[in-house]
């Protein structure tokens, strides 16, 4: 039997256990950490925001390809 970290909700994850909200909240520190580093480092808005599109998609792919590596997948009752 598979455990299951995420649950798919619409279009968004739900963790569903201790593991998966650990990820998603090392996602979200790590994407604090990049955004208090970038604004002690740049000095024009458009630098902090061009490299902070760059870091937080970068962690927003991983995030959401362990949550859908680790999703409960919905129940499909097709008649075919």
């Amino acid at each position: 039997m598979r455990r299951y970290w995420f649950k798919k909700y619409g279009w968004a994850y739900i963790p569903i256990s201790i593991t998966g909200s650990l990820v998603t909240i090392a996602a979200i520190l790590l994407t604090g950490a990049c955004v208090w580093i970038l604004d002690r480092q740049c000095s024009f808005l458009s630098d902090a925001l061009i490299h902070f599109f760059i870091y937080f998609t970068c962690i927003a792919f991983w995030w959401k390809w362990i949550a859908e590596s680790t999703a409960q997948k919905p129940n499909n009752h097709d008649a075919s």
